[in-house]
């Protein structure tokens, strides 16, 4: 493999293609080495492993998971890139690439073959929040996520119950995996240079949800009608926002088992919380 192009490289690699970065797609290029080998040592890869990368781009990534003896499943949905990515890799067998949308690629039918699924990838900034819902609402075959984000929306998945920032997101990862920020990456690392900082993060999915939930759309359910109206209480948004198929009678009754006062407003409940009132409501629910 090549050293990875610095900017000028790249200006020229995407003239002779006729190509240039979608700003509307989020498309900015990691380019800094130390940077990519960095987010490879911290995603914990090991030669051999099997890896999912989303937003290939030109490749830069790819190229060092390659060097680090990984095999890739590269997407990439932009045509101009897939093509750049073709010739690339056109003479290693460690990268499968996939044009696709990740946002309808069937990754069940990837980690059918291949086993639970490790990302590492700097995820388009435009699909990212999407994204995570959709690998959330298939956790079952994900292990692990190594991604790229906007320092924002990254701070939004670690948020604290109560804050501005704290959300839906939050709390579904909150109750099925763990997740940190690792390091923050400066806009001058890519090409071209973002306006934004972006972050590390990563995800790592639980065996077992931190609370036994036994109806997982309940529990999606609950939370989004519970964050449907930020200033209500929780009383007010679930009569306005019902759960559906079930009854408020139901919903009075599992809180008061849950010990979840209605009178707060759903953004200040915990995702423990969150899960053991779903879990609560299910009950009663299933009574009716």
């Amino acid at each position: 493999m090549h050293v990875m192009p610095k900017p000028a490289e790249i200006k020229r690699i995407l003239k002779d293609h006729g190509l240039a970065p979608k700003k509307w797609m989020g498309q900015n290029f990691l380019v800094d080495p130390s940077y990519l080998r960095k987010i490879v040592a911290a995603s914990g890869v090991q030669r051999g492993d099997s890896v999912v990368e989303v937003g290939a781009g030109l490749g830069a990534l790819t190229e060092t998971l390659v060097e680090w003896g990984v095999r890739v499943w590269a997407l990439e949905v932009d045509a101009g890139f897939f093509r750049v990515l073709e010739e690339k890799f056109a003479f290693t067998d460690q990268v499968q690439l996939v044009h696709a949308d990740a946002l309808r690629y069937d990754f069940q039918g990837l980690a059918k073959t291949i086993g639970r699924l490790k990302v590492v990838a700097n995820l388009p900034y435009s699909i990212s929040s999407r994204l995570l819902f959709r690998i959330h609402e298939n956790r079952d075959i994900f292990s692990s996520l190594h991604i790229l984000l906007q320092r924002e929306v990254a701070e939004r998945l670690v948020a604290e119950p109560g804050t501005k920032d704290y959300g839906i997101l939050s709390v579904f990862l909150a109750v099925n995996a763990e997740v940190d920020i690792l390091f923050h990456i400066p806009a001058r690392a890519f090409f071209p240079a973002p306006d934004i900082v972006s972050s590390l993060v990563r995800v790592s999915f639980l065996k077992e949800p931190i609370v036994a939930v036994p109806d997982r759309g309940l529990l999606t359910n609950l939370v989004r009608s519970s964050f449907a109206e930020r200033r209500k209480t929780l009383r007010n948004t679930l009569r306005a926002r019902p759960i559906p198929g079930v009854t408020m009678e139901a919903v009075l009754k599992a809180a008061e088992e849950a010990e979840i006062d209605l009178a707060r407003r759903g953004e200040t409940l915990s995702p423990e919380e969150f899960a053991r009132f779903a879990a609560a409501v299910h009950a009663h629910a299933s009574e009716g």
